[in-house]
């Protein structure tokens, strides 16, 4: 059999292009008015948000109460707490933007 002779048949993986890049958003609408792009974030967003909040809350709540209990040092709370907030974020997706800003 022959291979093929198509130059577009480079064997590259042909995924769609990340959320975050200008190709994934260049057919996102333009919002002029910051009012408007705040709420577009803010409905695109919501339910990420409030999950967010409820583990962040329940994660301090959580190693407060586990503190308190065993009477360890409050220094190492906040350490704790900041550790698991900077986990949190990094293995968490980044919030979207549903729209693109006018370009000056």
């Amino acid at each position: 059999m022959s291979e093929s002779s198509d130059p577009d048949d480079s064997g590259a993986d042909a995924r769609a292009p990340d959320v975050g890049t200008v190709e994934a958003e260049s057919d996102a609408p333009v919002v002029e008015s910051r009012r408007e792009r705040l709420l577009a974030y803010l409905r695109h967003n919501w339910s990420r948000i409030v999950v967010d909040a409820a583990v962040l809350a329940a994660w301090l709540l959580v190693t407060t109460l586990a503190f308190q209990w065993f009477a360890l040092p409050w220094w190492l709370l906040y350490v704790v707490v900041f550790v698991g907030v900077v986990v949190y974020t990094r293995v968490t997706p980044s919030w979207r933007r549903p729209y693109k800003r006018q370009e000056p």
